[in-house]
């Protein structure tokens, strides 16, 4: 019984193992088939998320290119727009074709051959329609005219394909005046001796009328590639000669101050022979911006109009005065404006602001 029992118990024990192991096997198969979920779904989020995060950075990145893009497309269609108003007529090409023509038309010879020539090559510059006939007529001028100056006073009228150029010119104008005289000449006979006759030979001289001043307008066109004269030049009078108003101190007299104008007078001394003496590293020492003008200029010790006013802020000082400078090894002198804006510091004067100028 007892061995019975024995084998009994330990078939049951057995059992009860191999239902444990089996039990514990299927645990840990769940829990494997567990992680691998979680392994996946975490790869699938990732994945996820990482695919709407580079989707957000190219459009962003796009939107950005294309504000770029736009931009770059507005400056372009800025500048069309502006070449559009400026007109292409108005550019250094025009200008040279222009003056190139007025060369031409203003340089009358008095040679019937050389005329002729001038004929051909100012039509050459004309745009189809126009002549030379259209322009001139020259049977009644007996006498050339000669070009002495020109420059650009101004560009008017301006469109894309046209543009009015106006020149300030002068020139001379001459006659020519023949002069028939007796002249004796050695010439062979019918004998083969030689003797001398008188002939009659004539000369030319040019003879001048004077110079002249004035505005030629020469109106030119262009269709993008070459340039022609589009309509007949004309002449303008001289433009009326203005004069401005100098540049004049307008500072408050009520702010001038005579108590300390002999002590800044002394420093202004001082400071403007080191002006022309020291470096601008040395200079710092004696303003806020330093500049110098060493090895270009000599103080001469002459101010004029020297004027002290209060500045804005307390203890601070407008200073105005003519310098006579002298151009370094020339012996060259003239005379230069200054403003300067001193305040004293550690009772010393310092240059705060230098203005080269006496106005304001």
């Amino acid at each position: 019984m007892k061995l019975l029992d024995t084998l009994k118990h330990g078939v049951k024990n057995n059992a009860d193992r191999g239902r444990k192991k089996v039990m514990k096997d299927e645990r840990r198969l769940k829990s494997s088939r567990f992680n691998g979920r979680m392994a996946f779904s975490f790869v699938f989020w990732v994945v996820f998320l990482g695919v709407i995060f580079l989707t957000f950075l190219s459009w962003s990145r796009t939107g950005f290119l294309n504000e770029k893009v736009n931009g770059y497309q507005d400056k372009a269609a800025a500048q069309i727009a502006s070449l559009n108003e400026v007109g292409f007529a108005n550019s250094p090409a025009g200008e040279d074709y222009s003056r190139q023509f007025m060369d031409t038309y203003i340089n009358v010879p008095d040679d019937e051959k050389q005329r002729e020539e001038r004929s051909k090559a100012l039509q050459s510059f004309l745009a189809e329609g126009l002549e030379v006939g259209q322009l001139e007529n020259l049977s009644e001028f007996k006498g050339k005219r000669v070009l002495k100056s020109a420059s650009l006073y101004d560009v008017k009228d301006i469109s894309e394909a046209a543009a009015s150029y106006v020149y300030r010119i002068e020139y001379e104008l001459f006659k020519i005046v023949e002069k028939k005289e007796q002249v004796e000449v050695k010439k062979k006979n019918k004998n083969g001796k030689v003797e001398v006759v008188k002939e009659e030979k004539t000369t030319r001289k040019d003879e001048s009328l004077g110079k002249k001043q004035q505005m030629i307008v020469v109106r030119l066109g262009t269709d993008g590639n070459f340039f022609n004269v589009m309509e007949q030049p004309y002449y303008q009078a001289l433009p009326n000669e203005t004069r401005l108003t100098a540049i004049a101190d307008k500072t408050d007299q009520a702010d001038k101050n005579t108590k300390v104008e002999s002590e800044l007078q002394q420093f202004v001394t001082q400071f403007f022979t080191s002006y022309t003496t020291n470096s601008t590293e040395e200079m710092s020492y004696l303003m806020e911006t330093p500049e110098s003008l060493k090895d270009l200029y000599e103080y001469k010790k002459g101010l004029e109009g020297f004027v002290v006013y209060d500045g804005e802020k307390k203890g601070q000082y407008i200073v105005k005065t003519l310098v006579l400078l002298q151009e370094t090894n020339t012996g060259l002198q003239s005379k230069h404006p200054f403003t300067l804006v001193v305040s004293k510091q550690n009772n010393k004067f310092y240059v705060h602001e230098l203005k080269h100028t006496k106005g304001g």
